[in-house]
């Protein structure tokens, strides 16, 4: 018997050639025109076609998720993931099981794998870097790990049941198209004090948005339904950890080189952590 022959489970992922649906065989993924997907040896499946691609490797590259995954487990963002799961629990009882769950921009696994074991389900995590994949397969088997891009989600149409967007870029007309009638959005934003402390030191000046990024302030398509404020101070108490979380933030690429020193020569900085948790519905 083939690889094509013998289906090992239903999918909701879609072709990324045809927007057919794929589903899972033994070493692939394959629709009904024949378009197959490798799946890699650390379980998780590319659908990146390359002339979608800005770069040779987009998002973020492997030190930047090492330091990720070093530092969330090191527990310092326990609170955020704590509390993604409460807001989770507490805004999915009116939808049906099993739930389809997909978080955009999952990196290196660490949260959609904590809110995997405090509720059943079918577990997506998309990220366009191949390193995140990579790194989160590796670890986090009962998930499906798929390198691909927020713009055009890999989804069939109306398929998933709770999208989650943690600091990343949100794509409306994307979510819209693969989000389920009475689906939920879980959005976290950062708010003015977030890592404030280590703008401090990275910064001659901290800008202050009187917006947060990527908010859905005049959604289209989607009701606002709750907000939920995480305010949470922690210290980082080695040089080791304040790289770390240096590293995996987008200050990783604009900080000059005197201010890099600077934060090198610190052992200890207290941070502030003020995320908004934003819960959306499709209602329509």
């Amino acid at each position: 018997m083939s690889d094509f022959d013998f289906l090992i489970e239903q999918s909701i992922l879609s072709c990324p050639v045809c927007n057919n649906s794929l589903q899972k065989h033994e070493k692939l993924y394959i629709c009904e025109n024949g378009h197959n997907f490798d799946i890699a040896k650390q379980g998780y499946i590319n659908l990146l076609q390359s002339n979608k691609k800005h770069s040779s490797d987009p998002g973020d590259n492997k030190n930047m998720i090492n330091a990720r995954r070093n530092f969330l487990e090191r527990g310092y963002y326990e609170p955020i993931s704590n509390l993604l799961n409460e807001v989770f629990i507490s805004n999915i009882p009116h939808l049906s099981n099993p739930l389809q769950v997909v978080e955009v921009g999952s990196g290196e696994g660490y949260y959609i794998n904590r809110l995997k074991d405090c509720h059943d389900g079918n577990y997506y995590g998309v990220d366009i870097s191949k390193h995140a994949a990579k790194t989160a397969s590796t670890k986090y088997h009962n998930i499906t790990f798929v390198v691909a891009n927020a713009v055009e989600l890999p989804f069939i149409n109306n398929s998933v049941d709770v999208l989650i967007s943690l600091f990343s870029p949100f794509y409306e007309e994307s979510a819209k198209k693969v989000l389920a009638k009475h689906g939920i959005i879980i959005q976290a934003v950062p708010l003015n004090n977030h890592l404030l402390e280590l703008r401090q030191v990275l910064y001659e000046k901290v800008n202050i948005n009187p917006i947060p990024k990527n908010v859905l302030t005049q959604a289209k398509y989607f009701k606002l339904a709750a907000t939920k404020i995480l305010n949470h101070s922690l210290q980082l108490s080695d040089q080791a950890s304040i790289q770390d979380m240096f590293s995996m933030t987008p200050h990783y690429w604009k900080t000059s080189p005197d201010k890099i020193r600077e934060l090198s020569s610190l052992q200890k900085l207290d941070i502030t952590l003020e995320i908004e948790f934003r819960i959306y519905t499709n209602e329509d």
